[in-house]
């Protein structure tokens, strides 16, 4: 019977759409399958409004319907609310404080992914009434990475994307911790850096923007432009006052964008932080020294970080660069076609 839905398949062509919402924006990714080829990939992006992606996301996917013979959507879950616990059981989650039969639970080998019922409701009027065929946790994902390549000993995991870092901590295949930072700035008069920076961490970042500015200011009088005054004869003074405004805008977002990428990294280190000290402390997890850790990266993460983060913690770290949306699209592929 296999060989047949094969040879069928094989004249169908099917639609796989995965779908992330990041920096208040829905990013969408597809390809097009037929048989066993990749036919065509798609990108776009919708807005979000009010914690709402626009209607033209369901648009999207209703022309898609009637193009392919098949049509599948998955997405990333972007709740705060979800927890990947070393339990299996209603008592293992009592000692998370848990209630067992109030979340969804999704069971691996000794540990389980968790998200209470309320929030994959609320997911869904976040994506206009769509429901996916496939919601991933950035801890499946996460995991997913993880059984590729495992590693021996106590190693911390971290998923690294734009408005969450996931961390898990395995002892070998055993799943130990997880912990799971929601690193969206809210716009309701919350000092993001007041909050995240110690006063030495501060203090380095006023020396970034000092030299910063130092380096901007070594852009000189009128006179290193070029040409000399007399070609500015024929300029009108309110076109060059636009022109002058326009360097000091540009200059002034480089020097905004170089000090958020900063607090990024530096929230990035305080998180793995934060989450080893739990893991050390609480005394549901049992912890024990970390040996290494292991990064997947699926912003701009570089050497220059990788040598502060190891500095900081103290430990061997590995950067591996990731393609989230393309991944995210492997596995609904290899999890629907086996399926099939």
């Amino acid at each position: 019977m296999s060989g047949l839905i094969s040879w069928v398949r094989g004249f169908l062509t099917t639609l796989y759409v995965s779908v992330i919402i990041k920096d208040n924006q829905c990013y969408l990714y597809s390809r097009a399958v037929k048989g066993d080829k990749i036919i065509g990939s798609n990108e776009a992006v919708f807005d979000v409004h009010n914690g709402v992606v626009d209607y033209k996301l369901v648009d999207y996917l209703k022309k898609r319907t009637k193009q392919y013979h098949s049509v599948y959507l998955a997405a990333m879950l972007n709740s705060p609310k979800q927890w990947a616990l070393p339990a299996v059981d209603a008592r293992g989650f009592e000692k998370f404080n848990i209630s067992y039969n109030l979340v969804a639970k999704i069971k691996m080998k000794g540990w389980s992914i968790v998200v209470p019922d309320s929030e994959l409701t609320s997911f869904e009027e976040t994506l206009n009434g769509l429901k996916p065929d496939l919601i991933y946790s950035p801890f499946g994902i996460l995991h997913s990475l993880i059984k590729e390549s495992p590693k021996k000993g106590k190693i911390l995991y971290m998923l690294h994307m734009n408005d969450n870092n996931t961390i898990m901590i395995f002892d070998g295949e055993d799943m130990k911790f997880g912990a799971y930072f929601d690193t969206r700035k809210e716009n309701d008069g919350f000092d993001y850096y007041d909050k995240v920076f110690s006063k030495e961490e501060s203090a380095d970042l006023d020396n970034v923007i000092e030299e910063e500015q130092d380096r901007l200011s070594k852009l000189g009088g009128l006179g290193d432009i070029g040409g000399g005054f007399s070609d500015f004869d024929n300029v009108d003074k309110d076109d060059f006052e636009d022109i002058q405004h326009e360097e000091i805008a540009n200059a002034n977002k480089k020097l905004e964008d170089s000090v958020r990428d900063i607090g990024k990294e530096v929230t990035l280190i305080s998180n793995i932080k934060l989450a080893i000290t739990e893991y050390y402390q609480n005394k549901n997890y049992l912890g024990d020294f970390i040996e290494s850790v292991v990064i997947f990266d699926g912003l701009s993460l570089d050497n220059e970080f990788l040598i502060m983060a190891e500095n900081e913690l103290m430990l061997d770290i590995k950067l591996i660069k990731q393609d989230i949306d393309k991944l995210i699209n492997n596995m609904m592929i290899r999890e629907i076609c086996n399926e099939l």
